[in-house]
């Protein structure tokens, strides 16, 4: 496997976990509470380095 694709799967592994945190902090604390956008932001900014990862695997 290649070290950019173990990357990649790190990042999705990632994501999946800030998801169900977030999910858990949005059912105890509310969908508006700042834990939960703070999540949302990590989620987003992980999405995007995962997107850019497998960008550049298909330019190899």
């Amino acid at each position: 496997m290649k070290a950019t694709t173990a990357s990649r799967l790190e990042k999705i592994e990632q994501l999946e976990s800030l998801r169900n945190k977030m999910i858990q902090t949005a059912n105890t604390f509310g969908i508006h509470h700042p834990m939960v956008l703070k999540y949302s932001r990590k989620i987003d900014e992980t999405h995007n380095k995962i997107m850019k990862l497998q960008q550049n695997e298909k330019q190899r």
